[in-house]
């Protein structure tokens, strides 16, 4: 019933993708209920984009290392055929490439 009103929900939302509000809502409402897939996708846009939004990627990475940054891998692995930690090393470098695959738990990172 949960996600059947979740799925509801967010087809709803969808229909003004202009509305701020209602864009601000929709992104609550996946980081709630599927944390992961909304995690992987800040880090997918984070490393992509031209030039790294290091803002982006350090919140997720700091933030989620003890809570559920593992599964978020795995979602970012699955959804970009990427291990997460390759793409960091590809998109950073340096003291901040090893302070994020430290929190990611590489403990050779340091």
């Amino acid at each position: 019933m949960l996600i059947i009103t979740y799925l509801s929900t967010l087809r709803d939302l969808k229909a003004d993708p202009e509305n701020e509000y209602l864009k601000l809502l929709s992104s609550t409402i996946k980081c709630l209920t599927v944390p992961e897939k909304y995690y992987q996708k800040v880090l997918r846009l984070a490393i992509n984009k031209l030039g790294t939004d290091e803002r982006a990627l350090t919140r997720v990475v700091v933030t989620r290392a003890e809570v559920d940054l593992q599964r978020i891998a795995e979602e970012y692995k699955r959804r970009n055929n990427m291990p997460l930690d390759r793409a960091i090393t590809e998109d950073t470098s340096r003291d901040y490439e090893k302070m994020l695959l430290a929190l990611m738990g590489h403990g050779d990172a340091c």
